[in-house]
């Protein structure tokens, strides 16, 4: 493969992987609080952190969501492909730990820090339950980025 092959293979992997890893992980954060274990959206509290109100939120954190989601999705494939990692089930396995560190940091600061900042109250408290439910959307969003890159032509 040429230079210009691996840049557009690596961009074109990565985008993959951030948008269905960042729907991966709305999935199952949508999954664990539908029942009403852990409430609130991840996805209108991202948004009003930005906009300070409900209005516009979900449009907001959801154009938020999908960028974040792709530039640390271009940062899980960088470390694959520096590690020698990009083939099935290393990838795999590489993504979920990566996933379940990325998401005790995400939760700890979720739960510890921006909670308790957050302009709209009705995210000013978030607990264990909350915690655990990034924590297993950062680990869905890691396995499946892992996924996209064995599957990918890196």
């Amino acid at each position: 493969m040429n230079s210009m092959t691996i840049i557009v293979t690596y961009l074109l992997t990565s985008l993959m992987a951030g948008l269905l890893g960042g729907t991966a992980m709305e999935l199952v954060m949508w999954l664990i609080a539908r029942d009403g274990w852990a409430k609130g959206n991840m996805i209108v509290a991202l948004g009003s952190l930005v906009t300070k109100t409900r209005e516009n939120a979900f449009r907001v954190g959801a154009i938020l969501h999908a960028i974040s989601a792709v530039g640390f999705a271009a940062v899980y494939v960088m470390l694959m492909i520096m590690l020698g990692r990009t083939h099935l089930p290393a990838s795999l396995v590489l993504g979920i730990g990566v996933g379940v560190l990325h998401g005790m940091i995400v939760s700890l600061m979720l739960v510890w820090i921006v909670s308790e900042r957050h302009p709209l109250e009705e995210f000013n408290e978030a607990g264990f339950a909350v915690g655990l439910t990034h924590f297993a959307g950062h680990v869905a969003f890691g396995a499946v980025v892992g996924a996209v890159v064995g599957l990918s032509p890196l």
